[in-house]
């Protein structure tokens, strides 16, 4: 591993990552646990009658298109300009856009699915994600966000699966409770375990909250 370059060399290299496996990640689809936390999620906005849902890092519009089946209405945004071709080819409005820099008014949105995006974040763009994340939501809004956690080590993945290699920050749980708590009210903290033996602590922080 080697220490972590700039946010702007990170997103470069992160676009270059995704639209090379973009294709590969469409047919291999999404994890199966997913299902039960979209359904859970969905049900949460049709009790509270919140239908515009907002899909940041949303990869090959799997969860987006699963969500406009469901009759809300979706918008679907990637770094990645491949992946946005995909969620496109789905019939879902798609966007490139950084997770820094969401192009939408204020209050735009009833809720905000993100999984696996912002562990790719620095410490300072992962902060303004979130302010991001409050602005473009109603008062309310409901917020499901997913990503990979750990001992708070922040590094480039030198054997990462794919190329380039990605940075990771495996963000400790109390960092992340403390992140998301300066803007959000933290309804339910999911762990799914990762590999037995990892040296990182590697997990899977799944988080559910509110704006305040």
């Amino acid at each position: 591993m080697t220490a972590a370059p700039d946010a702007r060399s990170i997103k470069a290299d992160l676009v270059r990552t995704y639209d090379a496996s973009a294709l590969a990640r469409d047919e291999r689809g999404e994890p199966n646990w997913r299902d039960e936390h979209r359904s859970a999620f969905a049900a949460t906005l049709k009790d509270e009658t919140r239908p515009r849902i907002l899909e940041i890092g949303a990869g090959a519009g799997h969860s987006s298109a699963f969500f406009a089946a469901e009759g809300f209405t979706v918008v679907a945004t990637d770094l990645s300009p491949g992946n946005v071709e995909r969620c496109q080819a789905k019939g879902l409005e798609a966007h490139v856009a950084d997770f820094t820099n969401l192009d939408f008014p204020d209050g735009a949105f009833d809720a905000i699915w993100a999984m696996s995006c912002l562990m790719h974040a620095t410490d300072k763009d992962f902060t303004i994600a979130i302010n991001e994340m409050a602005r473009v939501l109603t008062p309310g809004g409901v917020v499901v966000a997913g990503m990979w956690g750990g001992d708070g080590t922040a590094e480039v993945l030198e054997d990462d699966v794919i190329e380039p290699p990605r940075f990771f920050a495996w963000r400790t749980d109390d960092h992340i409770r403390s992140a998301f708590g300066e803007a959000f009210v933290i309804e339910e903290f999911h762990i799914i375990d990762g590999p037995p033996d990892d040296p990182r602590d590697e997990h899977y922080q799944l988080v559910r909250m509110r704006k305040r």
